[in-house]
């Protein structure tokens, strides 16, 4: 894997962190959750990982972001790793809605 790219995944999920635990700001975690895009989409597990991660500190306190990355979410459960695949239904149970459900 390419140290580079790694650097810069690590760089953008701390972004995201930091974003999630000052104060709301909505253009910033507008960016975040936009980048969480870029994790969910990755065939690296650890990557898929930190994007679950990334949003469900995101969703925690802002909720109305989990629409946009309900579906990348839900596939993730079609992952292997059974770490991700627990993570994955820990962040599914706080996005439920009664909107959603169905």
């Amino acid at each position: 894997s390419d140290t580079g790219i790694n650097v810069g995944y690590a760089i953008m999920y701390e972004s995201v962190r930091t974003v999630t635990s000052i104060y709301p700001e909505t253009v910033l975690l507008d960016m975040a959750a936009g980048s969480i895009t870029r994790f969910l989409s990755s065939d690296n597990h650890n990557l898929k990982y930190a994007g679950i991660t990334g949003l469900s500190a995101i969703v925690k306190d802002h909720p109305r972001y989990a629409a946009e990355h309900q579906m990348a979410v839900i596939d993730c459960l079609e992952d292997p790793d059974e770490t991700l695949k627990r993570r994955t239904l820990d962040l599914l149970y706080t996005m439920i809605n009664p909107v959603n459900v169905e």
